[in-house]
């Protein structure tokens, strides 16, 4: 379900966590009265005494379950010493010194949604945030007990807290790197520890260092810097709801992120089985095993980037040929004020060497030797995954008992 939502969507999705009128069992929807859409329906409100608020909410066909952690609340209304003394200052500090340390808050939000995660053991989960509910699903997602539970995350307008996190935090956040867009308007104050482009800066503009993939959004100034600037008041989105953005990393890494998240969540749980393995030493099976586990999420990852390479090149080759086939078209249209016939026009481009064998010909044998390399290349890395699984089959087909044992390293993952 998460996937089906445009970029537009998804950030009405996270103002409802400001909604004051959502309670349990409300509706959730977004877009207008004569256009709404249905998101689910509130299943929990929960709120304590270290200034979290969270709702969870249910999909309609119950098999997705959002949790939308909600930032912090303007000076002077109830509660906001609690978010801005106790939670956001010392956060800002401590990620400027990078001191491993987090707030209260922060750790209620993590117990939140390992406690969604137990309560809802048949739901992928998604996550929605914004401001310091941003570090709340930062820290909580570092944090979660089963990554593959995690469908998407989608946090807006927080700081990066990243330095803060501990290596084994940062290795799990890590592995669902592409599963979690962070978003930053760099309008906005509030989003600090990310690359800038303003002026007196040059650093390139990428998700290093960083939870999840970020987009550095191309927003519009707002009159109100402090405030509307923070609330998504420079976010320009297009025709398509796609939100516009800088020319940055986020582009490549999102149309890759399903590749880059089988490697990235495969080496993850290949790590976490041979730490758990490494007690008393590695016997011969269970070297097999992490060896095979290896090699196959590698080269499972790259087979399928090969492929999805080679589908890029042939949609680009396929679009330069229609447009090739256009400008051949046009060598038979007649300039205003002409005499000539339609044929007689292409004839003269013909003999100043315009013709369609140097714009259409000459372009597709140019690109054929690279389709065919690109297509040669997926089919040499699946048929390395084929080899390297049809192996370890057979491995397992002559040793019923390493087949056992195998089946019973699998759930250390």
């Amino acid at each position: 379900m998460t996937d089906t939502y445009t970029d537009y969507e998804r950030f009405q999705i996270a103002k409802k966590e400001y909604d004051k009128e959502l309670a349990v069992d409300k509706p959730v929807e977004i877009g207008d009265n004569d256009n709404a859409k249905p998101i689910g329906t509130v299943r929990q409100v929960i709120e304590d005494e270290t200034g979290l608020k969270a709702l969870v909410v249910e999909s309609p066909d119950k098999s997705e379950i959002s949790v939308l952690y909600e930032g912090s609340k303007e000076p002077g209304k109830d509660g906001w010493e609690v978010d801005w003394k106790v939670n956001d200052i010392p956060m800002a500090k401590n990620i400027i010194t990078n001191k491993k340390e987090v707030t209260p808050q922060l750790e209620s939000a993590a117990t939140t949604l390992n406690n969604v995660l137990e309560k809802y053991p048949n739901s992928k989960i998604s996550v929605y945030a914004h401001s310091l509910g941003s570090m709340d699903a930062q820290y909580a997602l570092a944090n979660v007990r089963d990554i593959s539970r995690i469908s998407g995350a989608y946090i807006y307008q927080g700081p990066n807290i990243y330095p803060v996190l501990t290596k084994e935090q940062r290795q799990r956040v890590d592995a669902m790197k592409y599963r979690i867009h962070n978003y930053i308007d760099q309008r906005d104050a509030v989003p600090i520890g990310y690359p800038k482009d303003a002026p007196g800066y040059k650093a390139e503009l990428n998700s290093k260092n960083a939870v999840g993939i970020v987009h550095h959004v191309d927003s519009n100034f707002n009159w109100d810097p402090v405030v509307a600037q923070h609330m998504w008041g420079g976010y320009v989105f297009n025709e398509d709801g796609s939100l516009r953005i800088k020319k940055d990393t986020s582009s490549f890494e999102k149309r890759y992120s399903s590749f880059l998240d089988k490697v990235s969540s495969g080496l993850y749980n290949y790590v976490k089985a041979k730490e758990t393995l490494a007690s008393g030493g590695y016997t011969s099976g269970e070297k097999l095993f992490l060896d095979s586990e290896q090699a196959l999420t590698i080269s499972s990852g790259l087979h399928e980037v090969a492929n999805a390479g080679h589908e890029e090149i042939c949609s680009i080759v396929h679009k330069a040929h229609q447009e090739a086939e256009k400008i051949v078209a046009s060598t038979y249209h007649v300039p205003f004020g002409f005499i000539l016939s339609p044929t007689e026009v292409a004839t003269a481009y013909s003999d100043g060497g315009v013709s369609r064998t140097t714009i259409v010909d000459d372009l597709d044998h140019y690109f054929y030797p690279k389709i065919k390399k690109s297509e040669k290349l997926a089919e040499d890395f699946q048929s390395l995954e084929k080899q390297i699984a049809d192996g370890v089959q057979k491995k397992l087909e002559d040793d019923k008992e390493l087949a056992g044992n195998f089946k019973e390293w699998m759930k250390i993952k």
